[in-house]
This record gives structure tokens, sequence and C-alpha cells, in this order.
């Protein structure tokens, strides 16, 4: 599941009732906290938040934007192309 996926099936718990329960509702995976009835913020794991920000970071690094690009026009080319999760993988192996 990716974490778009699962938060739009995370809980919703309106600010009214975190007041009471806020040590309980912290605790799961996700929460989607809303204000009559609309999303206005989203709790995320700590460990998802990091992963998110490794892929940010990932994505401004100019070599991996070029080879994701040239990969797309590969694939577009009629190529067999592999995941962009598998090129991060490859690549986090190198940086360690």
């Amino acid at each position: 599941m990716t974490i778009a996926t699962a938060i739009l099936r995370a809980p919703h718990k309106g600010i009214r009732d975190l007041k009471g329960h806020l040590s309980r509702a912290l605790l799961k995976k996700f929460l989607v906290v809303t204000d009559h009835g609309q999303p206005i913020s989203v709790n995320l794991p700590y460990e998802e938040v990091m992963e998110l920000l490794d892929v940010i970071d990932e994505l401004s690094d100019p070599e991996i934007v070029k080879a994701v690009i040239e990969g797309r026009k590969a694939i577009a080319g009629g190529v067999e192309g592999i995941s962009v999760s598998t090129v991060f993988d490859e690549v986090r192996k190198e940086d360690k």
C-alpha cells in the first residue's frame, strides 16, 4: 500500500474528538485530523516521514532526475523498464 493510499484509508478524527483522546489517537499509524469534516492535518509515523524526506532529497539530485527522464523516454519507445523504486534502491545501496 502506498503512503497516499494509507492516508486516504486512515481514520478521520475531528479536532474536538482529539482533545480527550490525543495520546490514543497518535498511536494510529496514519491519522487524518479534520475540522468540520474537512481534512486539515495528517499524522504520519516518524519512519514514513523520514522515508519521504529521503525520496524528496533523491528527486532533487540532477543525476537521478536525468536517469528517470531517460528511463521514461526509453519505456515510451518500447523498452521494458524497471520501477523507480528499484532505481532508488540501487542508488541507496551505492550510497552506503
